[in-house]
């Protein structure tokens, strides 16, 4: 199986999801709302996706002056 994100690819989600955390000053998971629960994981997968594609984008762009 092709793994698509990576462990670094979900840390960074997870650091985005810590920003949102304290941007709603909670950093107990408990007290969360099932609002701000559902937020939280959709920033982390969301951001977790965005860094793994920006990954892959980037294996496979030729830098500018490069021949290819």
């Amino acid at each position: 199986m092709l793994q698509f994100m990576t462990r670094d690819d979900i840390l960074q989600g997870g650091e985005h999801a810590g920003a949102y955390l304290s941007g709603i000053n909670k950093t107990d998971l408990a007290t969360l709302t099932a609002e701000e629960w559902a937020t939280f994981l959709i920033v982390v997968v969301n951001e977790a996706n965005m860094a793994a594609g920006q990954r892959i984008v980037s294996a496979w762009t030729i830098p500018v002056g490069a021949e290819g």
